[in-house]
């Protein structure tokens, strides 16, 4: 821990006004004022203007004690970001009750801008988060924290300019919507994995659930002209909000576990607000909507290949539609005056999946309200690593794909070996995860742990090594045994991991003399991608599912194929790993 970095307890009363440090003042600092049941998070350049301040606050002026966060290196940016930061961790720990223990109205004044020596000064948090635990002021692990989901789909991150752009458009087309300014409908927010778009579709609805109207600012014309775009947008909807009451927000995530997740987080952010938003594409049928925010629209189902086509059909006769002809959007279309629509095609993976041409003619239909999110934010390689996967499927790679720093790729030779290093990395860093294509069948469906080991129901055997599918639908990212077990796609789509270790099935092997990735389709045991699908629709969909396999690592990616040629072509292309490397 840096000598400059200090965190000094003080009373939190009149008589402390005048004992602080002198160095703290007229400095940038961060402070937790707090007493055993509620805190508060702030940042400050005058603490004790602040303290006095927060002294004469009715909220708070029977807090307790006050906690000076002071580092010499310390930058109005900097205690920006990390006030900021601390507020998202502190509703992702359980010291202090998220609904009414924390005590920030909002998510703090993050400085969304990147500034000089930022990593560092984020890098400060790992050591600010074990002092506060030494003060019991948090009760999990700093990497506990960053890796849980209310972490990291909380409302609190702070978007960037580019996902703040267009939130801001978004809101502004809801609304010139229900004024009646405007006959559009929809509005359709296109990005690859890992550019923000669950983030976004999170930050959206809380900005709108949570709009504060009850102290409206009074603004003249030239005063909101001058207002940031944010401020403006917000402005207009606190007015909107005041005349014409609280909108009806339906959040449809059609993936079951990503939709259990979001419920979590929504329910342990805000009770009250956020209750009952996260639902199914079939509950949206229940209920009329002003607005409806659809997460991974690529996967809204049409009549084919689903598991319950009775629940589906029964769906379509309550609205009065062919259940062969319509899809979930339709559903969403009729229950809603307006929906957000997040979507990317290259992650369709199941022939019940809503056709490509069907969004492509929405997306053409609404063009002025498309907007399309650019930076890559999960992988730490950045956009390139995803253009370079999409190269070596299509074979025109022209170089190796390199590790980095920030993020290593390495191809196996072992599949048990990888599985190994996967659990080895879990065990530092926490979420790490193996996941394979579907070319095994699914023998331990349904089974207890014991039943499985009683009747050797093992899903895979690696050179005598045995392994199972993922053991739970719901959540299995998170769940006590899953990084002994193998994910499937369903598992981790929406998801993002610290490292991913990937096994190629044999349903891909490489053709060296045509330069070719074929796709055995034979070989898939998924019979519900395949059933009534052309055979290279299928391959499309096989393809799609590793490329959302290989783009779930935060900071590496770790890849092995069972066909010896598809080995032998991503060791051209990725270096090999060397188990006795320093």
């Amino acid at each position: 821990m840096s000598s400059d970095f200090e965190v000094k307890e003080y009373e939190f009363n009149t008589e402390t006004l005048n004992n602080i440090n002198p160095k703290y003042i007229n400095w940038p600092v961060v402070y937790l004022i707090n007493n055993n049941n509620k805190i508060y998070i702030g940042e400050t350049s005058n603490i004790k203007s602040r303290m006095k301040q927060h002294l004469e606050n009715p909220d708070r002026k029977f807090l307790k004690l006050i906690n000076i966060i002071f580092d010499k290196k310390f930058n109005k940016s900097a205690i920006l970001d990390i006030e900021q930061n601390l507020i998202r961790m502190f509703y992702a720990d359980t010291r202090f009750d998220s609904d009414s223990g924390i005590l920030n109205k909002n998510n703090g004044q993050s400085s969304k801008h990147n500034y000089y020596q930022r990593e560092m000064y984020l890098n400060k948090l790992v050591d600010i988060w074990k002092k506060l635990q030494q003060k019991k002021l948090v009760n999990n692990s700093y990497n506990s924290i960053v890796n849980s989901d209310i972490y990291k789909y909380s409302p609190f991150i702070s978007l960037t300019n580019e996902q703040e752009d267009i939130m801001c458009k978004i809101i502004n087309n809801i609304l010139d919507c229900l004024e009646g300014k405007s006959t559009n409908e929809t509005s359709i927010i296109t990005g690859l994995a890992g550019t923000g778009k669950t983030i976004l579709a999170i930050n959206l609805i809380y900005n709108i659930v949570n709009a504060d109207f009850s102290n409206i600012d009074t603004f003249e014309d030239d005063e909101i002209e001058i207002l940031s775009e944010f401020d403006k947008t917000m402005h207009r909807l606190r007015k909107y909000i005041l005349c014409n009451g609280k909108m009806k927000i339906g959040f449809v995530v059609p993936m079951t576990s990503l939709r259990e997740t979001l419920n979590v987080v929504f329910k342990a952010i805000n009770k009250k607000n956020l209750k009952n938003i996260v639902i199914a594409p079939g509950d949206v049928t229940k209920d009329n909507y002003d607005i409806i925010i659809c997460d991974e629209a690529h996967r809204l189902a049409q009549y084919k290949n689903i598991a319950n086509m009775g629940h589906f059909k029964k769906k379509c006769e309550e609205l009065g539609i062919n259940e062969n002809t319509s899809t979930q959007l339709d559903w969403i279309n009729m229950k809603s005056k307006y929906k957000v629509l997040f979507y990317d095609g290259n992650q369709t993976i199941k022939g019940s999946d809503i056709q490509a041409d069907k969004m492509d003619d929405l997306i053409q239909k609404n063009s002025d309200n498309c907007y399309s999110l650019t930076t890559q934010l999960r992988c730490k390689s950045g956009e390139l690593f995803l253009e370079n996967i999409d190269k070596l499927f299509k074979c025109t790679l022209k170089n190796r794909i390199e590790s980095s720093k920030d993020f290593e790729i390495k191809v196996f030779d072992n599949p048990n070996e990888m599985i190994e290093r996967i659990k080895q990395l879990d065990k530092e860093m926490g979420l790490c995860r193996n996941v394979a294509g579907y070319d095994w069948e699914w023998k331990s469906k349904g089974k207890s742990y014991e039943e499985i080991r009683k009747k050797d129901l093992y899903d895979f055997n690696f050179e005598g090594k045995k392994y199972i599918w993922n053991h739970t639908n719901k959540a299995w990212i998170l769940s006590n045994n899953a990084v002994n077990e193998i994910g499937c796609v369903h598992t981790v789509q929406g998801y993002d991991l610290n490292y991913v270790g990937v096994i190629i099935g044999p349903d891909l092997s490489y053709n060296k003399e045509k330069n070719k990735i074929e796709v055995n389709i034979n070989k898939l045991k998924d019979s519900n991608v395949k059933r009534g699908t052309d055979e290279k629709t299928v391959q499309k969909y096989i393809i799609n599912t590793y490329k959302v396999l290989l783009e779930r690592g935060i900071k590496g990616c770790y890849i092995y194929a069972c066909d010896e040629g598809m080995q032998e072509y991503l060791s051209e292309h990725i270096e090999n790993y060397n188990s006795n490397r320093e």
